[in-house]
C-alpha cells in the first residue's frame, strides 16, 4: 500500500521566513495529540536547546472551520537558531495529518505573528469526492 507522506517548503519574503507544509497518513486509532507529542520527542533528539510552549487547541481555516493543535518553539539546529510556530490538524473526513510550520532564524516579531494568524485563517479544505459519498 502506498502512503502519502510529503514535505514542501516555501520561501517567504518581507520578512524572510519559511513555510513548511507536511502531510502524513495517520494509522487507525492514532490521535492528533499523540502524533504532535511524538513529533516533539523526535525533534528533541535532532536539535539542541529545544524550548516550546505547551500545546494549545486552536481553530484553523475559513470561519475557523477545523480544530488544530498549535505550538511555538525555538532550538539550535547546528549553529543556527530557529524560531517557529506550528499548527497540526487532521484533514476533514480523512486520516491525514497536516502540519504547517512558520520558521525564521531570528526571533518572531508581532508582524510575524500577524502573518502566521493570516496563514492559519486562510486555509481552505476540500473534501474528497469519495469521502463525501461514504
Amino acid at each position: 500500500m502506498i502512503q502519502d507522506s510529503t514535505i514542501n517548503m516555501l520561501r517567504l519574503s518581507n520578512p524572510d521566513a519559511a513555510l513548511i507544509i507536511s502531510r502524513g497518513q495517520m494509522q487507525e486509532g492514532d490521535e492528533l495529540a499523540s502524533q504532535v507529542e511524538q513529533q516533539m520527542k523526535k525533534l528533541e533528539k535532532q536539535v539542541r536547546e529545544l524550548h516550546h510552549t505547551p500545546v494549545q487547541v486552536t481553530r484553523v481555516g475559513i470561519n475557523d472551520a477545523e480544530e488544530g493543535l498549535e505550538i511555538q518553539s525555538q532550538f539550535l539546529r547546528g549553529n543556527e537558531q530557529v524560531y517557529q510556530c506550528q499548527v497540526a490538524f487532521v484533514l476533514p473526513g480523512e486520516r491525514v495529518m497536516m502540519a504547517f510550520t512558520y520558521a525564521r532564524t531570528t526571533p518572531l516579531t508581532p508582524a510575524d505573528m500577524t502573518r502566521w494568524a493570516e496563514i492559519k485563517k486562510n486555509l481552505r479544505f476540500r473534501i474528497r469526492q469519495e469521502t463525501r459519498t461514504h
